[in-house]
Parts: structure tokens; sequence; C-alpha cells
């Protein structure tokens, strides 16, 4: 892992680098939102990062495995969605709310 950030910073360097807001890292790991805050600060002076997209770099850079990894799936989630074509993911309608709707049009036309 980072030798350079605590084992708390880096955690929270990896969710940064996962996207997360400090709300969302603070949730997660049951801690305040100003100490996320703290921690966050404290890693981008460490690292001389001015945001969390230099974050997200320095993270990558100093764990490829991860990176290409996540890459893997996420390009095998892509080739799944773009094979199905007929598979529909929406929610199936209520047949009284389906009945209703095809009313209020109905009753637009006329």
């Amino acid at each position: 892992m980072i030798k350079q950030l605590t084992k708390q910073e880096n955690k929270i360097a990896e969710l940064i680098s996962f996207g997360y807001s400090e709300k969302e890292i603070a949730a997660q790991l049951f801690i305040a939102t100003s100490t996320v805050h703290t921690h966050a600060k404290n890693i981008r002076k460490k690292i001389d990062a001015r945001s969390a997209v230099d974050v997200t770099r320095f993270y990558i850079l100093q764990n490829p495995v991860k990176f290409f990894l996540s890459m893997f799936f996420l390009v095998v989630q892509s080739f799944m969605i773009a094979t199905t074509s007929d598979y529909d993911m929406r929610k199936p309608r209520n047949q009284k709310t389906a009945r209703k709707t095809v009313r209020v049009r109905r009753n637009e036309l006329t």
C-alpha cells in the first residue's frame, strides 16, 4: 500500500479515488465528516496534491493491480451491457397504474 500515508489516510485516499464524497466516506467509516476532511487535507499535503483528481492519480499509480482489475471488470460489464439488447432493467408496471395512464392519454386526445 501507500507507505507515506497512515492506514486510515490510505483507506480514505482509496475511497476518494473511487469518487465518494466526504459525507459518504464518513458514513462508510463511521467517523465524523470533519475527521474525513482533516484526513483528506493531510493526504493532499503529504502527496502535494491540489484536488481529488491528484489523490486519485497518486492512488492509482501506487496500486496498479487494483486499478487494472477494476478496469477489467468495467470492460466486461460494458461488453455485457452492449451485447444484451432485449433485457429490460425497468421495474414491471402495475396494471392499475398502466390503465390509469392509458385513460389519461385518451382523455387528453379527445
